[in-house]
């Protein structure tokens, strides 16, 4: 199945289109540049509040994970869910860089890297 790509564009006069993981990237990218809760579509989408949050890591990478498989669901989007958020070592100067893994409901994993400004 093909998804349309974000940002939109035309392609030979159509939407241009990609694959689920690289859609559900450029989703999760989208949402780790957004406040938390700051779209009507849905409450829980927005990761860049518990991304850039101080303290333990942990705690804020499992809400993170959370509100993610919320928000996807809230959208109707039951074939892919979030299953890690870890910190990587940033370039100085640079954004927070995050490995996130995703799981497709066929079981298949797919680990992204997304940037969060900071």
């Amino acid at each position: 199945m093909s998804f349309v790509s974000f940002p939109m564009r035309l392609k030979s006069g159509f939407l241009r289109r990609v694959d689920g993981p690289s859609a559900m990237l450029a989703l999760i990218e989208i949402m780790a540049r957004t406040p938390h809760g700051s779209w009507r579509g849905s409450v829980h989408f927005g990761l860049r509040d518990y991304l850039n949050r101080s303290g333990p890591q942990s705690i804020a990478a499992k809400r993170a994970i959370d509100e993610t498989n919320a928000a996807l669901s809230d959208l109707g989007i039951d074939n892919y869910r979030v299953e890690s958020i870890t910190r990587e070592q940033a370039q100085p100067g640079g954004a927070a860089v995050f490995a996130v893994s995703l799981v497709s409901s066929e079981g298949q994993s797919e680990l992204f890297r997304v940037a969060s400004e900071e």
